[in-house]
């Protein structure tokens, strides 16, 4: 009997530590401040794992937050909801960010560099009659959405050429993926204009897309960034030092190990890998269009202070949009970005980061 009493206490006092562990994870869990990040594309891929890993290797939790990635239809998207107050941070283009920045639709400020190139070509299909820009008057372009920075930017290219973006370009939404690849292979369209990553995966579909010439100082204009609420800015310097910091350390790993990286993001967003039936190929795609992206991630301007958001650049970047009255008059720089975080961002062990990656052997080709 006294046994059996023994037992049964040993069964309640075991039940009540587990309830206590289980409760005290609740209450870490919940101790985490939510944060939302919108990601401007519909499907996140293997182009951004630096946010993915980030959240998969608990670089954003072990700063403090509950991070939710959540993709959007485009750029504009982004920066519109985060102007909202509906998420805390987003990743946009500039173009339509700095529109609603300058006529004051838009209450919102870069605080960490992404894309130091832009990554947006308008692509035909090889044996297209079309030649250059100026061969697209009176031509359709397909967009992933009419909310993408792609609409923004063909229309600047176009522009840049000569033509009328209003009068002789037609733009057309035909998404992403398999409904893309048809639009432009059946010639609903007569070109396209997207981001590197999706002519890669075009490529690896089966659909090879040429790239028309464009101007090098169109190529090498500032692209993608971090953008906040300005009252967040000011408010909340904490959580957007957190975020860039987790993000930076994203991307180390993932330049460290970029097999890890994609292998990560296919376990996070299965919708998002290869459908290469061999598994080691498909992994070198992922690789080749996660390795395209991250390249522009970085330039020699920077030094070894990732985000930092370059001054000059991003005021070629406005003169640009005003020459190709995208904006109707130049805005203040200090008005479109601030650097105030970027010290603290990058105070972190990044040896310690890249050797966590080259020693990672957790995720394995195939799963698991």
């Amino acid at each position: 009997m006294m046994s059996t009493t023994l037992c049964k206490r040993g069964l309640l006092g075991a039940a009540a530590a587990a309830i206590v562990v289980y409760l005290g994870g609740m209450e870490s869990a919940s101790a985490l401040e939510k944060v939302r990040l919108l990601i401007p594309v519909r499907n996140i891929d293997e182009a951004f794992s630096p946010f993915v890993v980030a959240k998969e290797k608990g670089y954003f939790a072990s700063e403090g937050y509950d991070v939710t990635l959540i993709a959007v239809g485009g750029s504009n998207e982004a920066a519109i909801q985060v102007s909202a107050g509906n998420a805390e941070v987003g990743a946009a283009s500039p173009g339509e960010a700095l529109v609603g920045v300058q006529s004051g639709k838009l209450d919102i400020r870069y605080f960490y560099g992404l894309y130091y190139s832009n990554i947006w070509s308008v692509a035909v299909l090889p044996d297209s009659p079309i030649k250059s820009l100026n061969d697209l008057k009176g031509k359709k372009l397909g967009v992933q959405s009419m909310g993408s920075a792609g609409t923004t930017f063909g229309r600047a290219f176009v522009q840049a050429a000569g033509l009328d973006p209003d009068m002789d370009i037609s733009f057309l939404p035909i998404g992403v993926g398999a409904q893309a690849v048809t639009s432009i292979r059946q010639k609903f369209v007569d070109g396209a204009v997207y981001w590197d990553a999706a002519l890669a995966k075009f490529k690896f579909s089966g659909l090879g897309l040429r790239e028309l010439p464009v101007a090098e100082n169109l190529r090498t204009l500032p692209d993608v960034g971090l953008l906040a609420r300005t009252q967040t800015i000011k408010g909340n310097p904490k959580m957007l030092t957190a975020i860039g910091r987790a993000v930076a350390k994203g991307y180390d790993y993932s330049m460290a190990n970029p097999k890890a990286a994609v292998l990560i993001t296919w376990k996070a967003y299965p919708e998002a890998a290869s459908k290469n039936p061999d598994a080691a190929a498909a992994l070198v795609e992922g690789v080749t269009v996660n390795q395209a992206r991250l390249g522009i991630w970085n330039t020699p301007k920077i030094g070894d202070k990732h985000g930092t958001l370059v001054p000059d650049d991003w005021n070629r970047l406005i003169t640009f949009f005003v020459d190709q009255k995208v904006l109707p008059a130049p805005v203040s720089v200090d008005h479109v970005l601030t650097n105030q975080f970027i010290d603290s961002i990058n105070n972190y062990d990044r040896a310690a980061i890249i050797n966590e990656a080259t020693k990672d052997g957790s995720v394995k080709l195939g799963g698991g």
